[in-house]
């Protein structure tokens, strides 16, 4: 009787729920959202702090570029890893304190050089973190696609306040450093939090859990299953980085670098409030609908970037809908195609799954950034807009055609 009782207890327990996920998804979105306080409160500003350095937009490729690169190539190897050891929690603890005690120095940096160095180690930091975080997600989730969904608006709200503060703090005339430092505030909010998530151990997760979604029938990582983290893969290849559209901007709001911060607050806050409703969507009718959607909307943002134009009211409105634009493509790519591979993998593999994509990511993006930056500063920026956008409108229509059923054997 009392074991009965102990497990209707420890069963209510997961039960409990804040914001339609469970507690410990909800902490991890704390633990999110205080470092994108800190990440974006800098990332905001970034750009603009390395051009104020010497730096070039094919400088800004190649720190974006190389830093993505490790970074993914580092949540390859840690999902991997995190399977193989069965254990999840050392990797995002240490993942998140790396990061959260060294990105705030490159304030600090009198060059482009010492920010790929710091830059480089923050990102190892969330390549360390990012497969096993994902993995211990989606073990609490009840429905992945709403807790991987809640998870990133709490994320993007800490990027909502990140880059709010990042634009108080210019108004009210701190230096790039100054801003870039204090960062180091809520990441220390960050790491305490994560010290809090228990770690799970896949082969004694509570089975009552699976009633709401079934047990995963797809327990082995086959060729069919590469094949889709590849194409994955070749997305986010064609992705647009921010730090690009940032640059960009400039020529819209012309001396109201001010504004720039804004803007990017309107794309998170855009990004936070839909980020929920696009995961639950694809929990009713598919992620490939959605992620097509929010790929074709980027499309779109990239060929309206290559034209030229004047600073003017008109342009001031006009980025903001690019930026609105660009917060509706994060909300229906990033948290849904996450939830995808959690969708294909077996439980006791999907730290690894996490891991392919994200190594698979790395290897393909390694060079985009710096084709891009190459091309805006040897040719234009608008030939590199439509270098993306080719990209891009070949990624949708090999997306399209791919026969996913051939994976999914029983949807989960």
């Amino acid at each position: 009787m009392s074991e009965n009782n102990e497990s209707n207890e420890k069963t209510g327990q997961k039960q409990k729920m804040v914001l339609g996920v469970s507690i410990p998804v909800f902490i991890m979105g704390l633990v999110s959202f205080f470092t994108d306080v800190s990440s974006e409160m800098i990332q905001a500003i970034l750009p603009l702090f390395i051009v104020s350095i010497g730096g070039t937009v094919l400088i800004l490729g190649l720190i974006s570029g190389v830093t993505t690169a490790l970074s993914n190539i580092m949540k390859g190897l840690s999902g991997w890893l995190s399977d193989k050891i069965n254990k999840r929690k050392p990797f995002v603890v240490a993942g998140y304190s790396i990061s959260n005690l060294s990105k705030p120095f490159i304030g600090f940096s009198p060059s482009w050089q010492y920010i790929l160095g710091l830059k480089a180690t923050d990102r190892f930091g969330k390549g360390l973190r990012t497969s096993a975080r994902d993995t211990l997600i989606s073990y609490y989730a009840v429905e992945r696609g709403k807790a991987f969904g809640i998870h990133r608006a709490m994320d993007t709200f800490g990027a909502v306040v990140g880059s709010l503060l990042a634009s108080i703090f210019l108004l009210w005339a701190w230096a790039y450093s100054q801003i870039i430092f204090f960062s180091i505030f809520p990441g220390l909010f960050a790491i305490f939090f994560i010290l809090i998530v228990k770690d799970v151990d896949p082969t004694k997760l509570d089975e009552t859990k699976f009633k709401y979604y079934g047990v995963p029938k797809v327990d082995k990582i086959d060729r069919n299953f590469i094949k889709l983290i590849i194409i994955l893969g070749v997305i986010e290849f064609a992705s647009l980085d921010i730090a690009f559209l940032i640059i960009r901007s400039c020529d819209y709001v012309g001396s109201l670098l001010f504004i720039i911060p804004l803007l990017y607050l309107l794309s998170n806050v855009v990004y936070m409030l839909l980020s929920p409703i696009t995961g639950t969507i694809s929990d009713k009718i598919g992620r490939k609908s959605v992620i097509v959607v929010g790929l074709s909307v980027l499309l779109f943002s990239c060929i309206l970037l290559a034209f030229s134009i004047e600073v003017s009211l008109f342009s001031l409105i006009l980025i903001i809908i690019i930026y609105i634009l660009y917060g509706f493509y994060l909300s229906s790519v990033d948290p849904i195609s996450r939830a995808y591979i959690a969708d294909l993998a077996g439980k006791n593999k999907r730290g690894r799954a996490y891991g392919y994509y994200y190594l698979s990511v790395g290897l393909i993006s390694m060079v985009e950034s710096l084709i891009f930056g190459l091309i805006y500063d040897l040719f234009s920026f608008s030939w590199a807009f439509i270098y993306i956008s080719i990209l891009l409108f070949f990624c949708i229509i090999v997306f399209i055609i791919t026969d996913f059923s051939k994976i999914i054997q029983k949807k989960d």
